[in-house]
């Protein structure tokens, strides 16, 4: 067995496309630069990617033996459940793993805190389910403040609660020209591009942003979108995007949608746009990786204020980013049109991201694993 090795487990992994996914091979390879030895059980989608020593084909209770097989395969001594409620075909054995394989401390990162789907009128026993999976885990870690003080709530998770946020899930631009990048991806350079990054799911407002768009004087922006389509793990949101499809299709306003695009092409675009713009309906939040990815990438960035502004920090409104109230189509509208006048505003926008996104940086981010990681088997050998 080595102690260096951890054996991660999640629901989608590349090449699938999904943020828990790219989050897990990030952190994997920040982890193996720090002389780790990361090892991944995920779908059978991803088999022969990079790190995945084990597939599994449809979930279900068999999770833990297969858990334990591939534990004793790659020699790992720490378990690391990446959670987020749609990924794992919402089978319930997630959330019981760690009472099923106690000869070895699983650690769980929640990535949200939604209550899973059980059956019609399940009621009290959804959210009950989570609570279940992080009071039989060794640690947990939450990605926000948000989550971190919604699961601070429960007194038995004292000592055993850690808050680490997530990194970009995109290299650094390339520093090409921004005229060129927009012309190779068939982006006009001489019309306003305001961008949209990350899935068509309903909480991310994309619906919102085109009433925005189309309340503004001719010649309107055009709206890129980049990425696009559901995450391979997301059943929910099926009828929202067959909606939306027809509502992109009828927009008063150009729409572009480029698509998925390689890692290094999308941080190129994101940095050439005039504005990235991210109307989550419930307000922003550092769970959001592509919100993290557009500032990374130096994007001039408008997005929605959370319930409360501290959530954000290290990130300012005006300084970093541009926040306005979750589902107001007007203040949207009103911040598009006041920073596509100002380009000395956009880049100041731009300058602060980039140097605000230090806080997101991977290899400190591995760095608070190993340090978590290696107090877990501290702690397990004094037994």
């Amino acid at each position: 067995m080595s102690e260096r090795c951890v054996l991660f487990i999640t629901g989608e992994y590349p090449p699938m496309h999904g943020g828990v996914g790219d989050y897990t091979a990030r952190l994997a390879e920040a982890l193996a630069r720090q002389s780790w030895e990361p090892a991944v059980l995920t779908s059978q989608r991803a088999a022969g990617s990079r790190y995945v020593a084990a597939t599994v084909e449809r979930w279900g209770w068999d999770l833990a033996s297969r858990v334990r097989q591939a534990a004793r395969d790659t020699g790992a001594l720490l378990l690391h459940l990446q959670y987020q409620t749609g990924a794992f075909a919402l089978h319930p054995a997630v959330n019981v793993l760690p009472y099923r394989v106690r000869e070895r401390p699983l650690l769980t990162t929640f990535h949200d805190l939604r209550a899973p789907y059980l059956f019609p009128k399940a009621g009290p026993l959804r959210p009950a389910l989570n609570q279940l999976l992080a009071r039989g885990s060794a640690a947990v870690i939450a990605t926000n403040p948000e989550d971190y003080a919604a699961l601070e709530r429960d007194p038995r998770l004292r000592g055993r609660l850690h808050l680490i946020p997530i990194g970009s899930n995109l290299p650094e631009p390339s520093g090409a020209d921004p005229a060129e990048t927009r012309r190779r991806l068939g982006v006009p350079v001489d019309r306003a591009a305001v961008g949209f990054f990350g899935f068509l799911t309903r909480d991310k407002g994309i619906d919102l942003l085109l009433v925005a768009l189309e309340a503004m004087p001719e010649p309107r922006p055009a709206l890129v979108l980049a990425g696009g389509g559901l995450a391979d793990t997301d059943q929910a949101n099926a009828g929202y995007l067959s909606w939306l499809d027809s509502r992109l299709v009828e927009a008063a306003v150009p729409v572009i949608r480029i698509g998925y695009l390689p890692p290094q092409d999308a941080a190129d675009l994101l940095c050439a746009l005039d504005l990235v713009v991210l109307p989550f309906r419930a307000g922003a939040s550092l769970r959001h990786g592509t919100l993290i990815a557009a500032l990374a990438c130096g994007a001039a960035v408008v997005t929605t204020k959370p319930a409360r502004l501290e959530w954000l920090h290290p990130l300012r409104d005006r300084e970093h980013l541009w926040l306005v109230p979750p589902g107001d189509p007007e203040a949207l509208r009103s911040a598009i049109a006041t920073l596509l006048a100002d380009r000395a505003a956009r880049e100041r926008l731009r300058r602060a991201a980039r140097l605000a996104s230090g806080a997101f940086g991977w290899d400190e981010i591995a760095r608070r694993h190993i340090e978590l990681y290696e107090a877990i088997l501290g702690r397990r050998a004094r037994v």
